[in-house]
């Protein structure tokens, strides 16, 4: 009797050692695997980096203009023909630091692809590129002795700002890992100025005769043009991310007029010369950026 009960308190603990065992190994069957957040929803974030400009910077005149008791035919034609030397000896700007924010939407689809849109704007840290030039030449008209024109010139081509509105196409490279193309609208702060001294001497002469030529004209737009890139967005939470990104843009070109004058007797016009400063705003941006997601 004792060993019949024995027995039995053994095949009992058999069977629920048994099916404890069977229990924990559907309960661990069972578990859904670890998901991974979704690119859905809206987001918001900082990013900063480096603008490189491409654009260029030209100084041109148009024919000159003179009063009718004007003898000083030299001095208004070598202006132009300075304003345009002046102008392509003025240095570009190197890049600057670019810093900003961004929000934007994605929507994940078929399921490794995500289309979205993304604005931004930034500002942009020490991106003069003022120039002072000088530069001295010579002419001889109506064969008196040469004469001296000395002359400087003052350019500036600045962005304060720049954003954009642009649409994102993306595929899933990895659950986490979206490499993406990017294009749109592109908007900016753009600033052109430029100042011109010249003045003529004649050898031996009172120089008060030749008065000085002289203009200074600046313009300041919101230039709207467009942009094209790419990037890869990293993410490496349930709600965040890391992107790194490209982009081209081009703004198109601001044009600021410069009438130059030579005046007589203080007030009176000895001749006159229109020129125009027009510089082009385009270049790269190479930048880092994180992103806080809300879905």
């Amino acid at each position: 009797m004792r060993f019949k009960t024995a027995r039995l308190a053994a095949v009992l603990f058999s069977f629920g050692v048994a099916s404890s065992a069977s229990a924990a190994d559907m309960a661990v069957k069972a578990r859904p695997p670890a998901s991974v957040a979704s690119w859905t929803g809206f987001y918001a974030g900082l990013n900063a980096g480096g603008a490189f400009d491409d654009g260029s910077l030209a100084t041109t005149g148009t024919p000159v203009s003179f009063n009718p008791a004007g003898l000083n035919v030299g001095a208004p034609a070598t202006a132009n023909a300075l304003a345009a030397v002046l102008a392509s000896n003025a240095p570009r700007p190197a890049g600057v630091f670019i810093g900003g924010g961004q929000f934007g939407y994605n929507f994940q689809f078929a399921p490794a692809f995500v289309l979205g849109f993304e604005t931004d704007i930034q500002a942009l840290a020490g991106s003069s590129g003022k120039s002072n030039v000088s530069t001295t030449s010579s002419f001889a008209p109506f064969g008196f002795p040469a004469n001296s024109y000395s002359s400087s010139a003052s350019f500036t081509q600045r962005l304060d700002y720049l954003g954009t509105v642009r649409g994102r196409i993306g595929y899933l490279a990895t659950p986490s890992l979206l490499t993406y193309a990017t294009g749109g609208l592109a908007y900016g702060g753009a600033h052109v100025s430029s100042s011109f001294s010249i003045q003529q001497t004649f050898p031996g002469w009172n120089t008060t005769i030749v008065p000085p030529i002289f203009g200074g004209a600046s313009a300041s737009n919101t230039a709207v043009g467009w942009t094209i890139g790419g990037g890869l967005e990293w993410m490496f939470g349930s709600n965040w991310s890391a992107k790194l990104e490209y982009l081209y843009y081009d703004l198109g070109s601001v044009t600021a007029p410069i009438p130059l004058t030579q005046n007589i007797n203080v007030s009176t016009p000895w001749a006159t010369a229109l020129a125009q400063t027009s510089a082009r705003f385009n270049g790269s941006i190479a930048r880092v950026g994180v992103n806080y997601h809300f879905n």
